[in-house]
């Protein structure tokens, strides 16, 4: 065998005389033989190479375990020893594994169906290969770590970061809807939705402040705005995959509930409420608040027979988002109707059990309330602080 360091050896070429049936490569370009004589032939570069051809700045044909140059001279190929760097796992990709594996071990909803336990495992899967939807997992999952134990900031600091880098990185993919995008795109609207809820009850007050500073029936009101925002935006341009699941359609497209016959003797509640508007309102703002009213204790009466109904919350922000957005426009004007009104919804919220991210917000937002009512309007809070409270239970008491 030659070895491969020895120059080649020079084979004598006869030449031939060639009949050109067309014009030659002199007359066509113009250039003189010398000046082609020197034009190498062009080859494809090869970035892939093994090391030791590119020792040799020789071609590597690139097969694998050994590419051929290495094996017509027998000799060691990097092909065959791949070298493996490992890099150190940092604090940050330990606590990242760490929310990663609390996301599988306590799921959202406590009493988590078959069928969302499923979606939950897709929406990681799917996350892996949109980053954006990733750090949207992460960060609720921080959130929900931090609501465990409110001495360990660093999950909120966390939490906080993981969101702004999500909501970041899926911007230039809501400007640009690919349909690549749009499973995930409306995985990260659930999601989002659910951090905007979770996240205000657990901001952290500054030192020194003995009481937080919170607007609840502002931040409320935000989250009820967003998640509005957010099922017109998928109704309108994620239609495809909205349609394709029976829990996405719940979800985006929530069916008023139908008229319930006797509701007024099944919750007395709701007659009390809608004298109180009698006397309070007039006009448009009358009807606004009679409907806010009726459909919240419709909402009601189908969980009062059912309060472990796996679709809780699912009819519980349904009232949210069929309401007339001219009541949460005199709620955000502090209409004291309105409010009244806004303080029964705290009640079903109440209902919903196993949710975490709802635990606090019936207390938090019923304490606001409370201190915006006066001039004797305490009294018509009293069933809904009875039943928040668990003073009285949702359900009467059969006769």
């Amino acid at each position: 065998m030659d070895d491969w360091r020895s120059p080649p050896s020079i084979i004598p070429v006869t030449h031939v005389p060639i009949q050109w049936s067309s014009p030659s490569p002199v007359e066509r370009t113009g250039e003189s033989p010398r000046l082609m004589a020197r034009q190498r032939r062009a080859h494809a570069k090869s970035h892939g190479g093994c090391k030791q051809c590119k020792e040799r700045h020789i071609k590597c044909n690139e097969v694998h375990p050994q590419c051929l140059n290495c094996k017509r001279h027998d000799i060691t190929c990097s092909f065959s020893t791949p070298s493996l760097t490992i890099t150190p796992l940092s604090q940050d990709s330990l606590a990242d594994l760490e929310l990663l594996d609390y996301w599988h071990r306590h799921h959202v909803p406590v009493n988590i169906t078959g069928l969302v336990r499923r979606l939950e495992h897709n929406v990681v899967c799917l996350g892996f290969s949109h980053h954006y939807l990733l750090y949207s997992i992460l960060a609720l999952a921080a959130l929900q770590l931090f609501d465990e134990d409110r001495s360990q900031t660093r999950w909120y600091v966390r939490a906080v970061a993981h969101q702004q880098a999500a909501i970041t990185r899926a911007r230039p993919h809501f400007q640009n809807l690919e349909e690549s995008q749009h499973q995930a795109l409306l995985s990260f609207s659930f999601l989002t939705s659910m951090y905007a809820l979770a996240e205000p009850l657990l901001r952290p007050f500054p030192a020194g402040c003995h009481q937080p500073h919170l607007d609840a029936i502002k931040e409320l009101l935000q989250v009820i705005r967003f998640g509005r925002c957010s099922a017109v935006f998928a109704q309108q341009h994620l239609a495809s995959v909205v349609c394709s699941d029976p829990f996405l359609m719940a979800k985006y497209h929530p069916q008023r509930l139908e008229a319930i016959q006797g509701l007024e003797s099944k919750c007395p509640q709701l007659a009390q409420l809608r004298v109180f508007i009698d006397r309070q309102c007039r006009d448009q703002d009358r009807a606004v608040c009679l409907d806010a009213a009726d459909s919240l204790f419709i909402s009601i009466a189908r969980l009062m027979g059912n309060p472990d109904d796996q679709t809780q919350v699912r009819a519980i922000w349904g009232w949210a988002s069929n309401v007339d957005s001219a009541f949460l426009d005199m709620c955000s004007a502090r209409n004291k109707v309105a409010l009244v009104i806004f303080a029964h919804f705290a009640a079903l919220m109440s209902l919903g059990r196993g949710y975490w991210y709802l635990q606090s917000w019936p207390s938090v937002l019923l304490g606001q309330i409370r201190g915006l009512l006066t001039d004797g309007l305490e009294d018509t809070l009293r069933w809904p602080e009875e039943v928040v409270f668990g003073n009285r239970p949702l359900v009467p008491p059969a006769a």
